[in-house]
């Protein structure tokens, strides 16, 4: 676990509600289905009466983060997200490296960061355990 990178995005949005739900509807398909293998879950919340949301990300590891982001920045899924929604605050729950670092300085990101929250400790439950 010590290994694992959870994101924690902010939005605002640029758009009604069910516009937000639906663009990231289509975005999370197409990364479950074609996306890079160490998205471990992606997940996205929405506050209508605030105009917000929230996505929060669990990637395997460092690497992930930035195979996710070179897979799918250039998707027309991920420009439709862009189209309704702005990115304002990314949230690193574990190690934010040199390479992530690199990756976001060779790009147009221009949401605050906040990093440095180093894993202390918990557990995670198997998902075959329970059910939805």
């Amino acid at each position: 676990m010590e290994q694992r990178l959870t994101i924690l995005n902010s939005y605002r949005l640029n758009a009604p509600p069910e516009h937000f739900a639906r663009a990231i509807d289509v975005l999370a398909r197409r990364v479950e289905a074609e996306g890079d293998p160490g998205v471990l879950s992606y997940r996205f919340f929405v506050h209508a009466s605030e105009g917000t949301a929230r996505g929060v990300i669990d990637y395997v590891n460092a690497a992930a983060w930035i195979g996710h982001h070179d897979i799918a920045m250039g998707w027309p899924e991920m420009s439709g997200l862009h189209s309704v929604a702005s990115l304002t605050d990314i949230v690193f729950l574990g190690a934010m490296t040199s390479e992530i670092q690199a990756w976001i300085d060779r790009s147009t990101l221009t949401a605050r960061i906040r990093c440095g929250y180093a894993f202390a400790g918990g557990f995670q439950r198997r998902s075959d355990r329970w059910h939805d």
